[in-house]
């Protein structure tokens, strides 16, 4: 007979007693119960009255009472949902005993103090001579199920930012395949998201971009960090539209599982783009209608001043009473009006020049080195009047540069103008071009031993008709570095100046490298 225990001996245990300990030979039991105390998980034996009749020290440690304190209360008692005897034996002593297999179940309990506990249960019907008993083996999770629950949490809300992204959001399994679209993604190709699925992506990639996006989506599956670039998609409507996309690879077992990609509609963005390159060209324009209106107004004033003194000073004079001191100021006047008639001249014949020249390249791109040898060539006379040298280093087999050929001639046409007027006294120039292979740009350099500009004035060389010369004749109305400026920036290039009073002056021009898939500006 299983022994009884009562409540007047609660603490006593049916296996204090070797002659009913489940036939475990005497000299085993101390190991046994050593085993049974030091596994991790709880270990009880619960009568059917719902007595708990063993405890394990795991299940004192997780419920904060000692065993003796435990083999005194019910099962029942460590339930955080209340429940009677009866209803327990319902719950789950009966379905025990009836099926005669192990049962599973969770339930939350409270330990001393009142501290909550989530366990998953084990139970086994174990019939004991004429006594039936549960063996009882619970494992703690409540840490796995918070850790669980996070991890939902967590799912939950990149799946809610995932659906609610204004940028199309795609999982991408290796072979190409869509195993995810968001919303916005499905809006883009205009396909509904349950329709998505399960295609290749390459039926939403514009024909002209689809040998870029599969290069760039091999170099990810190949492991490559992350992959940027810009494409054209096609919706299921046939209308293409640009975006940018990038993919990131993500790893399962070392090697790549799925690709994370995200897509952005750049439509707007390149509007916007496309309309600030406009507005600066035409800024530069107008610098230039005004630059060519000042270069030409100056010297006609000149004309219009002195011919005016020409004609008050000897009108009403006979010719045949003029002496020859009177001759040579006439002369002379007339000899600084022609100077001035020939800048005008020089001024118009150098646009109509630039207007007919088309140096090898279209409108978009050209060769810088030609452009620079056609200026230099243009500027010679200029060059040489002013006792200027020019020293000349340019890279052979430049790229093409993406800026106009008459463009480039106007920016090179100022800025060396700009060097020769910081010499009135002459001096050396000199021109280089190189390649920046590895941001795929082309740099032109022009260095002069003029008098250099003081460092207050720097900030100020850009701007319109701002000049550290004198004006007058020959003298620059200071538009040509901001026309320069202007133009450099409409065709996304840099220009920049250095330069230290009675240094000279370092002028650096940089221009992406023309590609033939380069957007038109």
């Amino acid at each position: 007979m299983p022994p009884k225990t009562s409540s007047a001996n609660p603490s006593e245990s049916f296996l204090q007693h070797p002659k009913d300990s489940f036939l475990i030979p005497q000299g085993e039991l101390e190991l046994f119960h050593y085993m049974i105390d030091n596994i991790g998980d709880e270990v009880m034996v619960i009568r059917r009255d719902g007595r708990i009749v063993f405890a394990n020290q795991a299940a004192a440690r997780l419920l904060g009472y000692p065993v003796k304190v435990l083999l005194t209360k019910l099962v029942t008692d460590l339930f955080r949902r209340k429940l009677t005897i009866a209803r327990w034996q319902k719950m789950y002593w009966t379905r025990l005993k009836k099926g005669r297999a192990p049962i599973s179940y969770i339930v939350d309990r409270v330990g001393r103090g009142g501290h909550i506990h989530t366990v998953d249960v084990t139970a086994a019907y174990m019939p004991y001579k004429s006594g039936e008993y549960m063996l009882s083996v619970a494992r703690d999770i409540t840490d796995q199920l918070g850790l669980q629950q996070r991890l939902q949490e967590s799912m939950n809300l990149y799946r809610l930012m995932s659906e609610q992204a204004v940028d199309g959001i795609l999982m991408v399994d290796p072979d190409g395949v869509i195993e995810y679209a968001n919303p916005a993604a499905s809006r883009m190709v205009k396909v509904d998201p349950s329709r998505v699925f399960g295609m290749h992506f390459k039926h939403f990639i514009d024909k002209r971009s689809l040998p870029k996006v599969r290069e760039s989506f091999r170099a990810v599956t190949r492991g490559l960090p992350v992959v940027c670039d810009e494409f054209y998609i096609r919706d299921r409507k046939g209308k293409t539209f640009p975006a940018e996309f990038t993919a990131t690879p993500i790893f399962k077992g070392g090697k790549v599982d799925r690709i994370h990609t995200v897509v952005r509609d750049i439509s707007r963005r390149q509007e916007l783009e496309s309309l600030h390159r406009d507005t600066e060209k035409m800024k530069a324009l107008q610098n230039f209608i005004a630059g060519t209106v000042q270069e030409i107004q100056y010297p006609l004033k000149g004309i219009l001043d002195h011919s005016y003194a020409l004609v008050e000073k000897y009108k009403g004079r006979y010719f045949e009473y003029i002496g020859y001191k009177e001759f040579k100021d006439i002369m002379r006047t007339l000899g600084v009006m022609h100077d001035q008639v020939q800048s005008c001249f020089d001024t118009t014949n150098r646009l109509l020049d630039i207007n007919r020249r088309k140096i090898k390249m279209d409108g978009t791109h050209c060769d810088a080195n030609a452009v620079i040898h056609e200026v230099l060539r243009r500027l010679a006379q200029s060059f040489e009047a002013a006792g200027v040298r020019c020293k000349v280093k340019l890279t052979g087999q430049l790229p093409a540069v993406a800026v106009g050929a008459l463009e480039l001639n106007q920016i090179m046409t100022h800025v060396l103008t700009n060097a020769v007027q910081a010499m009135p006294r002459g001096g050396n120039v000199e021109v280089r071009t190189f390649s920046q292979k590895a941001e795929s740009k082309v740099q032109i350099e022009c260095r002069d031993e003029g008098v250099g500009i003081a460092p207050e004035d720097l900030p100020r060389v850009f701007e319109p008709f701002f000049t550290t010369k004198n004006r007058g004749l020959g003298k620059s109305p200071g538009l040509g570095l901001a026309i320069a400026y202007s133009l450099t920036k409409s065709f996304q290039g840099e220009i920049v100046l250095k330069s230290k009073l009675r240094q000279g002056t370092l002028v650096k021009i940089i221009f992406p490298v023309y590609k033939k898939n380069h957007r038109p500006r």
